[in-house]
């Protein structure tokens, strides 16, 4: 098999429904348990180490160390950072150990008609916004106080785009449901993996369960596009769209990212 990282070539029709993950993945829950592992403690080292050189940085230097861990300009770095060195290591460990290339590994498959799944995560995130007007939310939550200025917002939206989604992808829908999908079927597998997702954006929503169980919804929907196309990139792309679209209406509300409310 190829060492390289070429990804799959691009996918044309799929398969009829249902489908599980095919070809069956080369790794197994081991790598899956040692890889949300090291993306744990990724996250935590280098928010510590991004913390003590923003205590030595003069325009950060007075912040309180509480409010520092959630500013964008010392989170997003550190979160880049651990993204980085975890899908370095298992980009070599793919490469080295199981002799596939990485995206060959993740069954990426960039699909034919791409738009239409961008389309498609935009359509998605206006269907969640319009059901949480229906819904109780508290006025404020956690991740509302990571952007009160411009340059915070447009951090948040170049990593929440361009960055998140990947990452978030490859741990969820590129290893996770496979490997679990293995062992306890897809449908299962569709489950955990949902409610797993929204586990981890639960923080930045401070709990708000209505809001999270959106997000394990969001969560199905993009491990269903996984799952029926075969294509993390398909998935991704649908991740992108949604997360573009949510932002861009976060633009407009406050004009520009320069009408936020007061603190």
């Amino acid at each position: 098999m190829s060492t390289s990282g070429d990804p799959l070539p691009a996918q044309s029709a799929p398969r009829p429904w249902p489908l599980s993950p095919e070809p069956e993945p080369v790794f197994g829950m081991l790598v899956v348990v040692l890889a949300f592992l090291a993306m744990l403690f990724s996250v935590l080292s280098c928010g510590a180490v991004a913390l003590v050189i923003a205590h030595h940085v003069p325009s950060l230097s007075r912040v309180h160390p509480a409010d520092l861990a959630t500013d964008p300009r010392v989170l997003l770095p550190a979160q880049l950072a651990a993204y980085l060195v975890v899908l370095g290591v298992l980009w070599r460990l793919f490469a080295y150990h199981f002799r596939i290339g990485f995206f060959r590994a993740l069954a990426w498959r960039w699909p034919l008609r791409w738009p239409i799944f961008l389309a498609a995560g935009v359509l998605l995130a206006l269907a969640v916004q319009f059901s949480a007007n229906f819904l109780p939310a508290p006025p404020q939550l956690p991740i509302d106080q990571m952007m009160r200025t411009a340059s915070d917002a447009w951090l948040m939206t170049v990593f929440g785009v361009l960055i998140a989604p990947f990452a978030e992808e490859v741990l969820f829908r590129g290893l996770l449901f496979p490997a679990l999908t293995r062992r306890i079927g897809p449908l299962v597998s569709l489950g955990v993996t949902s409610v797993l997702f929204g586990a981890i954006h639960a923080q930045q929503l401070a709990g708000a369960w209505i809001q999270v169980i959106c997000i394990m919804v969001v969560g199905a929907v993009l491990t269903l596009v996984r799952w029926r196309y075969r294509s993390l990139a398909a998935a991704t792309l649908v991740h992108v769209g949604y997360n573009g679209a949510l932002f861009a209406a976060l633009f407009v509300q406050t004009r520009g990212f320069t009408n936020f409310p007061p603190r």
